[in-house]
């Protein structure tokens, strides 16, 4: 505004995520294109072990109502829709069970892997090559490691997913070629219209006795959010003039005390480089993050038993904040009655690693965790409690995960011999990472069941070269398979 009368606006935090959206070289390191492939690679894999679970089918029975003939494919289907419908579906697969990777930063932490299915819907919308849409992971990871370090959503009561959209938001908007003033409107149109609460968190049971089936949607919902921002944005769309630091912004609803522009002008300079996509966590288990070394420790003792009938008592020691997210806020963890109520209790957890050595998606079929002396063997024989000495809330989440959310195991036998497991990193942890041959057999063990060799081996071989793909449809045709005649052929 030019006139004495009228003030100028300006938004610095929406000015400076557009700036570093845009601008930032696309010019990405071996090291940050290989952790690009690995998060991708992770992701897929995570997904393509999902086709079967009921979010899953309620997502296609949703989508399938608006099929759109040159969309975007549907993964496991040769369904189309729109983009925006197919991020928020293919997305919901990445939490159909708690597989996908997460980041841990400053003030925050969640799954930043959200945005994967909204990112390749934009892509294959907009037919982008593959290294285009590795580099606007990259540019997604980034400003989601940014917004973790310089925002917490906990004092507001909001969910996690309120800042992976903004990441996603921009590698949507890098990859669809939006400009600065574009990037700006896309985000601020994120960040007003779409508010999510963390009472999806709340561990309360409904009226089946269950979770809710939305914590498998509110990621993926964020995304085709922040995907329709930047499609509105690019189509002449303006947001609100101060959707950040405004009276009623963003910064203003999250009730944060502190001023998160200095951190993000650290996080986002004009002198960084593409990097953090390597620092994501992986699981090498579908449990909540924090069980992932007390099975690591559960399988090192297991490992050492020779008869199974000969345990008297499983003890688990885990760290204050595995112990409350896992044990404490569960209203029964010893007798769970459904796969959500089974991969979030520590007691379950463990005592399946040790009944079976080993965990997977079948481990919390409800055929198992219903299984009578499945049930007995959780119930009386394993016992959790917490274990300050590897890990305090009152020190934080950041150590806590720095550590390696740290747990160790003792088994006892009716002889009184005890066997252990330590304490230590899970695989998958920065300090323990997964080789490139770990991450292609998950893929492997996902995809197998639902897309049969031939097409599991192609989705491999094209992860594997993602860079020199001319166009994102390359790969995406290649989950243009029926999930379903694949699974009854594996079986048979």
């Amino acid at each position: 505004m030019s006139t004495d009368d009228n003030v100028i606006y300006r938004d610095p935090i929406a000015e400076l995520l557009a700036k570093f959206t845009v601008t930032v070289s696309a010019d990405l390191s071996d090291a940050t294109r290989h952790a690009a492939k690995r998060a991708l690679s992770d992701s897929v894999a995570v997904a393509m072990g999902a086709f079967d679970h009921p979010a899953s089918h309620v997502a296609r029975k949703y989508a399938s109502q608006f099929s759109h003939p040159n969309g975007c494919i549907i993964w496991g289907t040769s369904m189309r829709v729109s983009p925006d419908l197919a991020a928020l579906v293919n997305g919901s697969l990445l939490r159909c069970y708690d597989y996908n990777d997460f980041f841990v930063g400053q003030k925050n932490s969640g799954h930043p892997s959200d945005m994967v299915g909204g990112v390749i819907a934009a892509g294959e919308w907009v037919d982008a090559s593959g290294e285009e849409l590795l580099v606007a992971l990259a540019v997604g990871y980034e400003v989601v490691a940014a917004v973790f370090d310089a925002f917490s959503t906990a004092p507001g009561g909001w969910d996690y997913t309120n800042l992976t959209q903004i990441g996603a938001c921009a590698a949507i908007a890098r990859l669809i070629g939006l400009d600065e003033s574009q990037a700006r409107e896309a985000l601020g149109m994120t960040v007003t219209s779409h508010f999510a609460s963390d009472e999806v968190e709340s561990c309360e049971l409904n009226r089946r006795g269950d979770l809710t089936l939305w914590k498998r949607f509110n990621g993926s919902d964020s995304v085709r959010n922040a995907l329709q921002a930047c499609l509105l944005a690019k189509a002449g769309i303006e947001s609100v003039v101060r959707p950040f630091t405004g009276n009623n912004g963003f910064v203003a609803k999250l009730a944060n005390k502190h001023d998160p522009l200095p951190i993000l002008q650290k996080c986002l300079g004009e002198d960084v480089k593409l990097s953090r996509i390597a620092d994501t966590y992986m699981k090498l288990w579908p449990v909540g993050s924090v069980g992932l070394s007390a099975i690591r420790a559960a399988l090192e003792a297991r490992d050492r038993i020779s008869d199974l009938s000969k345990i008297k008592e499983v003890r688990v020691f885990s760290e204050e904040g595995a112990y409350d997210h896992l044990v404490a806020i569960r209203q029964d963890p010893y007798h769970p009655i459904s796969r959500e109520t089974a991969d979030h209790s520590m007691p379950y957890i463990v005592g399946a690693a040790v009944l079976d050595g080993y965990i997977q998606v079948d481990s919390f079929d409800l055929d198992k965790v219903l299984a009578p002396e499945r049930q007995k063997f959780v119930a009386e024989k394993v016992r959790c409690v917490p274990a300050p000495e590897l890990g305090t809330i009152a020190g934080g989440k950041l150590a806590r995960a720095a550590a390696g959310y740290l747990s160790r195991v003792e088994i006892e036998l009716t002889d009184g011999t005890i066997v252990r497991g330590e304490a230590l990193p899970f695989p998958g942890h920065p300090k323990a990472p997964f080789t490139d041959a770990e991450i292609a057999e998950k893929v492997a063990v996902n995809a197998l069941p639902f897309a049969g060799k031939e097409v599991t081996d192609k989705i491999i071989a094209a992860l594997a070269k993602f860079e020199t793909l001319a166009n994102v449809r390359d790969f995406t045709n290649i989950l243009t398979f029926d999930w379903k005649s694949q699974k009854v052929s594996a079986a048979a």
